[in-house]
């Protein structure tokens, strides 16, 4: 009888401590993000841009977490291991076709990070821009002495016409970028040249095709100057 009593005890005795390690909480660590897109302003109560989709994957490839624009948590939990984390914008495939076909910007970075038990690992990263904008720069009075034109960006298979204060985003893989002028002024003569190349394009990048006239400011004669505007660079690169 005690001996019976004794195995009793023991086989609940073991369930007890299954049962302590069934409930135990498991080894974690702890992710805390901070993303935004480069060149766009940072909102000081916001670690993670808004606009942003975040994927994070384990070292097999496998998907551990998806977050869609503005779910995505400053702190996440994960179980210790090596990690591949990728923030973009959602528009990957079908931003040249946004704004009537001007396109948008489209934002893209990953990283890999690893995480040990009970560490907290603060991860900042900066997503580019990976397609590059063109805008249009008239100059004064343009309007009064001109009354239409026509402004013409072609890169690869896209051709955009855009007017002054727009942007037209072309993909770095496409190459050079051409433009073209074609106005008509108040007394109904047109002017016109024919398309320039402009082949040091870069990701990233805003660059505005500033026009200005000759001594003559009626005849509508133009000079052509590119400007780099991204991150306050103003370099001039004259054709």
């Amino acid at each position: 009888m005690r001996r019976l009593l004794y195995i009793i005890m023991c086989v609940s005795l073991l369930a007890s401590c299954q049962k302590e390690a069934d409930i135990a909480p498991a080894a974690t660590a702890t992710l805390e993000l901070e993303l935004t897109r480069a060149g766009r302003p940072v909102v000081a109560t916001r670690a993670v841009d808004h606009d942003l989709t975040v994927d994070i994957y384990d070292d097999e490839g496998t998907l551990l977490n998806h977050y869609a624009p503005g779910t995505v948590p400053t702190k996440i939990v994960l179980m210790p291991g090596n990690f591949r984390i990728r923030a973009f914008s959602d528009n990957q495939s079908t931003w040249p076709t946004a704004n009537s076909g001007k396109g948008e910007g489209c934002y893209y970075a990953e990283t890999t990070f690893s995480m040990e038990q009970d560490m907290v690992f603060r991860l900042k990263l900066d997503v580019p821009m990976t397609n590059y904008a063109v805008g249009l720069k008239l100059p004064p009075h343009f309007n009064e002495l001109f009354r239409s034109y026509t402004f013409t960006l072609t890169s690869g298979t896209r051709t955009v016409s855009i007017t002054e204060g727009e942007k037209a985003y072309f993909a770095v893989a496409d190459g050079a970028f051409s433009y073209a002028l074609r106005a008509t002024n108040i007394d109904n003569n047109t002017h016109s040249h024919s398309a320039i190349e402009f082949p040091d394009i870069e990701a990233g990048k805003l660059f505005t095709v500033r026009y200005s006239y000759d001594s003559d400011a009626t005849s509508g004669g133009v000079d052509i100057v590119i400007t780099d505007d991204m991150e306050n660079d103003d370099t001039n690169i004259h054709l």
